[in-house]
């Protein structure tokens, strides 16, 4: 809860700065920047709203977090999301393991992704089903600098426009809304 908290007041506090950098920019009159700037904040808030799509809500907020990384050095992230999952709100047992990993992939494929003299592009495809949940990594990957460190993981499939991994939840917990945090009751 703590997380999701702190990750709303990041999020006021960017959308904050990008109206100031559009005022500015509308000021000196260069469209073109305001533009750049306006189709920015619409891919961030679409890749928002899609890695909320997924049912296990640590992972909707890892996801996002590691996005607004890889924007932040200069990465253009494209996330896709596509869930089999009816439930809204899940918990898997083997959650932190899966978190841990997941967060060290996005941190490896940031890391891997390069394009000289342009804005490097990632794109993230996520395929949610019941009992598991896979990643295609595939962009501006640089394959040299993949092989250099993939010493340690053992777990990425090579496929023919990307990278696939593939998590296996353990068990897994339908949620209702009385049973999360974030429940508010109707009654007040």
């Amino acid at each position: 809860m703590k997380k999701a908290k702190y990750l709303l007041r990041e999020q006021r506090h960017d959308y904050m700065n990008l109206f100031q950098i559009i005022y500015g920019y509308l000021q000196l009159n260069n469209k073109n920047k305001v533009m750049e700037h306006i189709e920015k904040a619409i891919t961030a808030s679409a890749n928002s709203s899609k890695c909320y799509c997924l049912s296990v809500f640590p992972m909707s907020l890892l996801l996002e977090r590691k996005v607004k990384i890889g924007e932040s050095k200069g990465i253009k992230i494209i996330v896709d999301v596509d869930s089999c999952v009816d439930n809204e709100l899940r918990n898997i047992s083997n959650e932190k393991i899966i978190l841990e990993r997941i967060s060290y992939l996005f941190d490896f494929f940031i890391s891997c992704t390069y394009k000289e003299n342009e804005e490097a592009k990632l794109f993230v495809d996520i395929y949610e089903h019941i009992n598991k949940i896979e990643f295609v990594f595939s962009g501006d990957i640089d394959a040299r600098l993949l092989d250099l460190k993939c010493d340690n993981i053992n777990y990425i499939t090579k496929i023919d426009d990307g990278y696939e991994i593939i998590f296996c939840f353990n068990e897994v917990k339908d949620l209702l809304l009385d049973d999360t945090l974030c429940y508010v009751s109707n009654s007040y």
